[in-house]
């Protein structure tokens, strides 16, 4: 029996890949997030769109149809939020701490898509990295680089 579970191990390089759907509720959770921070300063921007659609395609590797997919299903989904925790428990789950600097920096460049910060982006997006835990300095470092990318 050890021999068939080390030889399986072995096969599969010891890892195994993640169901259709959970990798399809991860981006879904991502997805939220990123929708949600379009919408937390009360205004519709262009521009936070597009930068939200580049995020996913940054992510996950997805095509523009697929990320464009992805925002209506969130939008449709954040029109009935309650609390952020599902999404953040599947984004902790998930994601390991570099990737999960790396959304925070896609939340931080979403917020300064139209050229200014908002009060509202600005605590949306504290809150949600202190949800991911993470450290506030990779919040910070992550803000001034959305920042210099203006």
């Amino acid at each position: 029996m050890l021999r068939t579970l080390k030889r399986l191990f072995e096969e599969t390089g010891g890892v195994t890949a993640a169901p259709a759907f959970e990798r399809r509720q991860l981006r879904l959770a991502v997805a939220t997030l990123l929708h949600e921070s379009t919408r937390v300063d009360l205004e519709s921007h262009a521009a936070e769109y597009a930068a939200a659609a580049r995020a996913l395609a940054d992510i996950f590797g997805v095509d523009s149809t697929e990320c464009a997919a992805l925002l209506a299903e969130a939008r449709d989904k954040g029109g009935h939020l309650t609390s952020y925790f599902a999404q953040v428990a599947v984004i902790k789950r998930d994601f390991s701490m570099v990737q999960r600097v790396a959304l925070i920096g896609h939340l931080w460049r979403i917020a300064y898509a139209h050229g200014q910060l908002d009060p509202y982006e600005d605590h949306f997006v504290r809150k949600i990295a202190h949800l991911l835990h993470v450290p506030n300095t990779q919040c910070m470092l992550a803000r001034a680089q959305a920042q210099q990318g203006l």
